[in-house]
């Protein structure tokens, strides 16, 4: 699996080994083919605006955005392991996630797993458009996190 990573931010400070970890660990428990390739963007509130008002048809900045390369999430193994399985790229404005973190009293570091966990699911086909939708991908988001912490 490769996890690629770029910081283009400057506001917050990243564990980006950290994050990376957590990327493979997301994609091991979620069985994605170890050719899998994930682009991690950590963004400034302009750029993620712009992607938001672009692409989701909402002119603010949010705190993540999913832009997944697969036509079918079914399809998490790679019959021609010549080349990578994309799955796509997930975006995170580090500054919106330290506000949300600061009006929840929670870490920055935490607040930014949440949004790793939440955008790579996004990527494997998770959605929370409907209420049953999202019962199920906020239960599979807790488990992760708490699998995670229990393996640091």
């Amino acid at each position: 699996m490769e996890i690629l990573i770029d910081n283009r931010q400057h506001e917050v400070e990243i564990d980006e080994p950290l994050l990376e970890k957590l990327a493979k660990f997301i994609l091991v428990s979620e069985k994605v083919d170890d050719s899998a390739e994930l682009s991690i963007v950590f963004t400034d509130e302009g750029e993620i605006k712009e992607l938001n008002s672009r692409y989701g048809g909402v002119d603010k900045a949010t705190d993540v955005l999913s832009f997944s390369m697969l036509e079918d999430s079914d399809k998490l193994i790679n019959p021609d392991k010549e080349f990578p399985l994309l799955l796509g790229d997930v975006v995170i404005c580090p500054a919106v996630a330290e506000k949300y973190a600061a009006q929840s009293n929670t870490p920055v570091d935490k607040e930014l797993c949440l949004l790793l966990v939440h955008g790579v699911l996004h990527l494997l086909g998770y959605d929370h458009q409907t209420e049953a939708e999202e019962i199920v991908m906020k239960e599979r988001q807790s488990e992760l996190l708490d699998e995670w912490s229990d393996k640091k």
